[in-house]
């Protein structure tokens, strides 16, 4: 008992050791994309600077769920991979030891990594996708006060449009910004603008209609044209109303994602996009026992070759292996009428499963056939 035990212990601790520094290298470029993203975001008005922690910290548990089944397959590729090379199986296997124990070893750090994943995916992931939501709906119902800072100019748009406010003072008691500048600009192909759109005016407030939000401007005056032309209209007016707001941002994750796994078990039935968010959460939990038992043969290599002989294509295999289960995901959502058999994410996992068993078991079913 005292072998194996200390094998167990020393398999355990290089794992964890390897999983938990794969992890931290993977979430530290994950989170720094997605953060730049929302911090861009933040610079342009779509969301408070104030929220963007919050939003961070509710989308760390969708990141962790999809890092750590990569991170234990890394890990197990990386550390059976420097045994073979230092030639610690084959002293393993000389006392006795197989791949048998080596499976039993790793049973341990796989289960605690799917019941992390399981953890997450199935409740912790939908608690904070629906409190993200929560805050881009307040943001988007923000007023321009709280996004408008004076004395800066607060620029939004896309490619072919583009926004920039100006408000000189603001007086949070009245909820009124003093000299407003507003300029709106169209831009064609060649990014060249086709029409620009001036508004100078003493003041304005918001105002509310029917759900959607006005920016009231009062005692101004508004310049239409087109850059380089000799033909702008000047126009005086006493209140005009500007449209705010009302921009949706594409890092808002689908309302779908928010809901909890019972309500999705209740709606798979008559919602495609229910049924594929549940069977997704269910394919992250697969994931983990299934690529664990693959990267024990694939981490099989000749000292000759290299430790990392391996590891690329492992690693491009795990990606088809994801990306088959997101392609199935949209297809499940954008399929209309009644699914076909074969669009189920359960075929994906089967076909990894078959080629799992292959590579443990497929050269000694092709040797008794050829013997035979």
């Amino acid at each position: 008992m005292g072998q194996p035990l200390i094998l167990h212990r020393y398999i355990n601790r290089q794992v964890f050791l390897s999983t938990v520094m794969v992890t931290f290298i993977l979430v530290m470029v994950l989170v720094s994309g997605r953060f730049i993203k929302y911090l861009a975001e933040a610079a342009a008005g779509e969301i408070a600077a104030d929220a963007l922690f919050l939003v961070m910290a509710f989308r760390m548990p969708e990141f962790l769920q999809m890092i750590v089944p990569l991170s234990l397959y890394i890990a197990l590729l990386l550390v059976l991979g420097r045994m073979h090379m230092d030639n610690e199986m084959v002293v393993l296997r000389a006392g006795g030891q197989g791949h048998g124990r080596i499976v039993r070893s790793l049973v341990v750090p796989v289960l605690m990594a799917t019941t992390l994943v399981g953890l997450f995916s199935l409740y912790v992931t939908p608690r904070g996708d629906a409190e993200v939501n929560r805050i881009f709906e307040e943001q988007k119902d923000r007023s321009v006060l709280e996004l408008l800072t004076p004395g800066r100019f607060h620029v939004k748009g896309s490619s072919n449009s583009q926004r920039a406010t100006y408000a000189e003072h603001l007086n949070r008691e009245k909820g009124v910004l003093e000299n407003v500048f507003v300029a709106d600009a169209r831009f064609e192909g060649q990014g060249e603008a086709n029409r620009l759109l001036t508004v100078w005016a003493r003041s304005g407030k918001l105002v509310q209609e029917e759900g959607i939000s006005y920016l009231l401007l009062t005692d101004g005056f508004q310049y239409q044209g087109k850059p380089g032309q000799r033909d702008y209209k000047e126009i005086g007016f006493k209140e005009a109303r500007v449209r705010i707001g009302g921009e949706k941002s594409d890092s808002r994750p689908p309302k779908v994602r928010g809901r909890s796994t019972r309500e999705l078990i209740a709606e798979r039935e008559n919602n495609h996009e229910a049924l594929a968010e549940l069977q997704w959460r269910l394919s992250l939990i697969l994931t983990v026992p299934i690529m664990a038992l693959a990267a024990i043969p694939l981490a099989r290599v000749n000292p000759r070759q290299g430790r990392f002989y391996r590891l690329i294509p492992a690693v491009l295999g795990y990606m088809m292996y994801v990306g088959m289960l997101l392609v199935t995901r949209s297809a499940i959502e954008d399929y209309s009428g009644v699914l076909p058999w074969y669009l189920n994410m359960a075929w994906i996992h089967l076909m990894a499963a078959t080629i799992v068993f292959l590579l443990y078991f497929g050269s000694r079913i092709f040797r008794r056939r050829a013997a035979a």
